[in-house]
């Protein structure tokens, strides 16, 4: 199986270096857990990666402030999983931090430091054309150091809609999708100060899950009349961490039963469990990530295989998934690939 890799490479910001090359191509063995690199295509922190669904195309951008001229870029996946650089289009942004389809021809880009979303539209060929529309969030939130302004931080496709969590102003904002275009839809209230970072929805479509970064909380989103709202939040850390909050991503088992999130500082992945039927979220354990800054992880298409991206440590850690329990165990480790912050299957 193929997974693919972004990755920091130059300092973002104070605090937030990169040391890795751009975009890698491991092979995953899905019998012992085994990584190994095949091939890396050089760009400028190529944080974030989506692919198509033909499995043809990946696209990524330069997580840069706006004097540094981000762009958004569009691979060609070779027959070898190499990768061949088509395209690229500016983005009027700064700091591009998620990337997403809301259908099959258009692309989404979300800027965490300007607290924008650019939509760009996809030739037959993969390449990209310049935006075609720009979503501006405005307003601020309870924490004056991290929520002076908007700042988006991801695209979540759902059914016909698109939902933002912006952590710079404690919503959800939802959008319509309306030929290949967003136009608003409503507002989730999330908790103050909570700063919402990434979500992910049950597949049964009545539950949500956000995870909110600036204090490691999980909101419990519900349906109701058509609309999301949170319903309850739990937190996300050990008790015996006292270092400030700092989550980042959050995946749910393909089956909606076990949910898990990443927490830096902590180190750890904390894992739930989900009952549907009452609504009610389980602590099940926490898991060492056996690193630091765990800023991605995903889980395997075949539902085995949770895979930790340690960011600020070097390393890629492979966990066995008890498929019964949703807890953890180490298989392997990888050091191929310095600083990543995104990993995608093929």
């Amino acid at each position: 199986m193929i997974l693919f890799t972004g990755s920091y490479t130059t300092e973002v910001l104070p605090g937030l270096e990169g040391f890795g090359e751009g975009i890698s191509t491991f092979n995953f063995n899905e019998e012992t857990g085994e990584l190994k690199r095949l091939y890396v295509e050089e760009n400028i922190n190529t944080a974030y990666l989506v692919i198509s669904a033909d499995k043809q195309y990946l696209y990524s951008f330069q997580e840069v402030m706006p004097e540094k001229n981000p762009h958004v870029l569009a691979y060609k996946i070779n027959d070898d999983k190499s990768l061949t650089l088509i395209n690229k289009q500016p983005i009027l942004g700064g700091l591009p931090c998620h990337i997403n389809f809301i259908d099959k021809k258009t692309l989404a880009v979300a800027c965490y430091w300007t607290g924008n979303v650019h939509i760009y539209p996809i030739n037959n060929d993969g390449s990209l054309n310049p935006y075609s529309q720009i979503l501006q969030h405005s307003g601020g939130s309870v924490n004056k150091e991290r929520q002076e302004a908007a700042h988006t931080h991801m695209v979540y496709k759902f059914n016909n809609q698109v939902l933002v969590p912006d952590l710079g102003i404690d919503k959800v904002l939802v959008y319509n999708i309306d030929n290949s275009r967003l136009t608003d839809a409503y507002r989730i209230d999330t908790p103050l100060g909570g700063g919402p970072r990434h979500l992910v929805m049950h597949p049964h479509g009545n539950y949500g899950f956000l995870m909110n970064e600036l204090t490691a909380d999980v909101s419990i989103l519900k349906l109701n009349d058509g609309k999301f709202q949170v319903i309850e939040n739990i937190n996300s850390l050990p008790d015996s961490y006292k270092g400030l909050p700092s989550s980042s991503a959050i995946k749910l088992s393909k089956d909606g039963k076990f949910l898990y999130c990443s927490n830096r500082g902590s180190e750890t992945i904390t894992i739930f469990s989900f009952a549907e039927d009452t609504g009610i979220l389980s602590f099940v354990g926490f898991q060492d990530v056996f690193g630091v800054t765990p800023r991605d992880f995903n889980l395997s298409p075949c539902g085995n295989w949770l895979l930790v991206a340690n960011q600020d440590s070097f390393t890629i850690e492979v966990f066995k998934i008890d498929t019964n329990t949703g807890l953890l165990d180490k298989v392997s480790s990888n050091n191929e690939s310095k600083s990543v912050s995104c990993l995608k299957w093929l």
